[in-house]
């Protein structure tokens, strides 16, 4: 069992390094006009389309869900990616990049907090530390104490609400496994609803032509939908198998570290002091989850 909650450890931290990558691609599409809620609609729709060829050709069987869990799959796409993406979007316009960036990961918060009363974990002193040290790192990166912030009412509410739609994720996902879905079939259906509800709240059909009519963007497109999306939901959904719903998105705070430092290497944006601060904060959070794990481990040897 604690080999099985090593390699879960290891599936959400490669998840956080490879959503760490977004900014390259939402930077490239960008470029190309593609923006916000045409990114997430572009994102979801060729998620949906290399998902249904693999287990078309390797694996018919993982398309076949109970109706009655479908309210599930429809919930998570709503909620745990539109809501999620348009929430974040918003709190970025109406406020710092910083300040959205932070009430983001509010969202290890939230989901200790289901946790307690969905999955009846306990609130350990540990998890709780690993926690705050987590979101304390993550203000740190994200330079909130590097600066006077002013927000309004709006952007507050909008970012918590980011937070609560990256929680509902780990929370969704820990019942779709518990009804034994794999997570190919989890990440397909998601997105899915995803691409469905999204085409709703963008131009869509601009986006498209834009894809196929430009071979960078359609690069950046195969590439955000593979690297920053397939890969990691399927690491992250497969993480939550051995790792609890409450210590997954703290371990997945390892992102903004991630990112950081791809936007030092990849666009020569300098880490200040208090960035490495946060960066030693995330990771001490992760070695705090973990520590318990390896004196149990030397206790039974």
């Amino acid at each position: 069992m604690e080999k099985n909650k090593g390699i879960g450890t290891v599936y959400i931290l490669l998840s956080a390094i490879l959503w760490g990558t977004a900014g390259i691609f939402v930077r490239g599409l960008d470029s190309f006009g593609i923006h916000s809620m045409q990114t997430v609609f572009c994102r979801a729709v060729f998620t949906v389309l290399f998902l249904a060829l693999y287990m078309a050709l390797f694996d018919r069987k993982k398309f076949r869900v109970h109706w009655k869990d479908l309210w599930l799959f429809a919930a998570t796409g709503l909620f745990s990616i539109v809501l999620f993406n348009y929430c974040y979007y918003r709190t970025m316009g109406l406020a710092t990049l910083s300040f959205a960036a932070v009430l983001l990961y509010t969202a290890p918060i939230f989901v200790m907090i289901f946790s307690v009363f969905l999955f009846g974990e306990k609130m350990t002193l540990r998890k709780t530390a690993a926690c705050l040290a987590a979101f304390l790192g993550c203000c740190f990166v994200s330079g909130l104490f590097e600066g006077k912030q002013s927000f309004s009412s709006a952007a507050l509410g909008f970012g918590l609400l980011t937070g609560f739609g990256y929680a509902l994720y780990t929370i969704f996902g820990t019942y779709l496994l518990r009804r034994n879905y794999d997570s190919l079939t989890i990440t397909f259906y998601v997105f899915l609803f995803a691409s469905i509800f999204s085409m709703f709240l963008c131009d869509a059909g601009t986006a498209i032509r834009t894809t196929f009519t430009n071979r960078g963007a359609l690069f950046f497109v195969i590439g955000m939908a593979m690297i920053n999306t397939v890969l990691p939901y399927i690491f992250y959904t497969n993480g939550l198998q051995s790792v609890s719903a409450s210590q997954a998105p703290i371990l997945a705070t390892l992102e903004p570290v991630v990112a950081t430092l791809f936007g030092t290497v990849l666009f020569h944006e300098p880490i200040r002091l208090n960035g490495f601060i946060g960066i030693a904060l995330v990771i001490f959070s992760i070695i705090l989850l973990n520590v318990q794990k390896r004196r149990k481990r030397q206790n039974e040897t």
